[in-house]
């Protein structure tokens, strides 16, 4: 079961995949989720990649920056509800980090860039 999200979300985050290229882009996906852990997306937060190297191609997100982007949505009844993130010339697939860190219940939405477009995009859950 993926994530709903509307057509304007997902042109948000390719743009932010697109502007990142060739580094790997990263950000929050906010919304709801219902009894049925059905997960509906509502807004974007980018976030600043945190991996310090030549090129990054791994993400790495402030948590303290979760933190304040939790206490902030909670008055509103949204969430965190998952992470985005680019495969700069790589395919739209769970590499052994990402799956090594996902979290439970949580929607990760993976773009492959290829040469500064989006190719790809693919959503997974543990």
């Amino acid at each position: 079961m993926m994530a709903k999200y509307s057509k304007n979300i997902y042109e948000q985050m390719v743009l932010a995949a697109k502007k990142a290229y060739p580094n790997e882009c990263c950000g929050i996906l906010v919304g709801k989720k219902s009894e049925q852990s059905e997960i509906e997306v509502t807004e974007i937060r980018e976030a600043e990649n945190q991996f310090q190297g030549q090129k990054a191609v791994h993400f790495k997100i402030d948590p303290l920056y979760l933190y304040h982007l939790e206490q902030e949505l909670d008055p509103r009844g949204l969430e965190i509800v998952g992470i985005y993130h680019s495969h700069p010339d790589c395919p739209a697939i769970l590499s052994k980090e990402d799956e090594k860190y996902m979290v439970p219940g949580l929607e990760y939405v993976i773009m492959s860039v290829q040469n500064g477009e989006v190719v790809d995009v693919k959503s997974y859950r543990k």
